[in-house]
């Protein structure tokens, strides 16, 4: 499978905005909604802690696929950890099996050969 722009666009465009919200909303529960992150996160660095932040850093690729893979579970990670927090905060249930299952797909996506891909 040959599909870097539509692979990039699709991270970028919907699952980055899911990350950038999530993060807004552990950044605002953690700061009593007391603080701005800014237009478009440019103040995440300010708020989140070292290891978070080198998280979300890591969510940004090259062209190269193994890369790409590694920063979408390196997202996933970085939303798992964030949701459940923000969840427990707000007395909301973190949908683990939804998690789990989702992340299982994902495995069992990059696992499969390049020709095989075609059809997902």
């Amino acid at each position: 499978m040959d599909e870097l722009p539509y692979a990039m666009q699709m991270f970028e465009y919907v699952i980055r905005d899911e990350l950038n919200e999530i993060v807004s909303w552990w950044i605002g529960i953690k700061n009593n909604f007391q603080v701005s992150t800014g237009k478009m996160g440019k103040y995440f660095k300010n708020y989140l802690p070292g290891h978070y932040w080198e998280m979300y850093k890591e969510t940004y690729s090259d062209g190269n696929y193994e890369n790409m893979w590694n920063s979408i579970f390196v997202a996933c990670n970085l939303f798992r950890a964030l949701a459940k927090d923000v969840a427990q905060s707000l007395s909301y249930t973190y949908p683990a099996d939804d998690d789990k299952n989702m992340t299982k797909y994902l495995e069992h996506v990059r696992r499969l050969p390049a020709d095989a891909k075609e059809i997902y």
